[in-house]
């Protein structure tokens, strides 16, 4: 089992997804055959990666890609001098990179029936990435080489997908900001390689490197299938169905959307909840079941 490798009780969280952070231990080679800073060095210094596959960070921002890419790729040297003047480099989508994390992601997708994204970000000694953000998914953050401090603060918000109540659509209120710069962080975990961190979205988070030597980790992202997917997989069948109803594809008469949409409403919430009891459970559960291992 994949997730067994990354966390303990792995068979517990797959019945019962943990919701609060937590950090796992294991031997500090343990996943030398996932990522290894040799190899991010040899990515970057032969210039093997595509602009899909970076984004800089430097100050608390993306770089803009003017700043260091032609075309559809980085600029030659543009990426080294980056991490030299204390950026820090993400690299993206690793699963469609390297073979052994195509194997871990194809497996974590199997096991959780999650849509599943690998990246890896690597900052210099001394250097921030990113401060305070959270995120709309949950990640297993796996520490590969050096030591990374993870300050951790409660979520403002319950349960934040992306669109809905999201720091990426709305960002922080003022007042939220003035308690992150002020009050402590509920727990600092400090990574050091081996270390994995069980980090639910809606933590806070504003990682730093600790120590002298770089940091290189895995953010492995969950998409996690929430109630409101599964609804939307029962509502999309409804739907469907109903566009093969020559009645239900009939012309409602403008005064009854415009004056008087009463009888509208009435019929067609009627319609929608008898089709709803009538959908087969069995057939459903095959299609949703389908829908959450579709490659995304």
């Amino acid at each position: 089992m994949a997730l067994a490798a990354l966390v303990d009780d792995a068979e517990k969280y797959l019945g019962a997804w943990p919701t609060t952070p937590h950090l796992c231990h294991r031997s500090p080679d343990a996943f030398r055959s996932l990522l290894t800073r040799e190899e991010v060095d040899d990515l970057i210094d032969h210039d093997c990666l595509a602009l899909r596959n970076v984004v800089l960070l430097k100050e608390n921002r993306p770089v803009e890609t003017h700043r260091y890419a032609d075309g559809d790729a980085p600029r030659r040297g543009a990426l080294r001098r980056h991490l030299d003047e204390g950026g820090t480099l993400s690299l993206r989508r690793l699963e469609r990179l390297k073979p052994s994390l195509a194997v871990l992601h194809r497996e974590l997708v199997e096991e959780t029936g999650y849509a599943v994204h690998i990246n890896a970000y690597c900052t210099p000694a001394g250097a921030q990435g990113l401060k305070y953000h959270y995120d709309p998914y949950l990640t297993l953050i796996v520490q590969l080489s050096g030591s990374k401090a993870w300050p951790i603060h409660r979520p403002f918000v319950a349960n934040p997908v992306r669109g809905h109540l999201s720091f990426h659509q709305v960002g922080f209120t003022a007042q939220q900001r003035h308690y992150l710069e002020h009050a402590a962080p509920e727990e600092t975990y400090t990574l050091r390689p081996g270390d994995v961190l069980w980090l639910p979205r809606g933590y806070v988070h504003s990682p730093y490197t600790v120590g002298e030597e770089p940091s290189l980790h895995l953010t492995i992202a969950f998409k996690e299938r929430t109630w409101h997917w599964v609804a939307g997989q029962l509502t999309e069948a409804v739907l469907e169905r109903a566009l093969h109803d020559p009645a239900m594809r009939g012309a409602v008469a403008p005064r009854e959307i415009t004056t008087d949409p009463v009888r509208a409403v009435k019929e067609m919430r009627a319609y929608l909840v008898g089709a709803l009891l009538t959908l087969d459970q069995d057939a459903m559960a095959g299609l949703i079941r389908e829908a959450a291992l579709r490659p995304e």
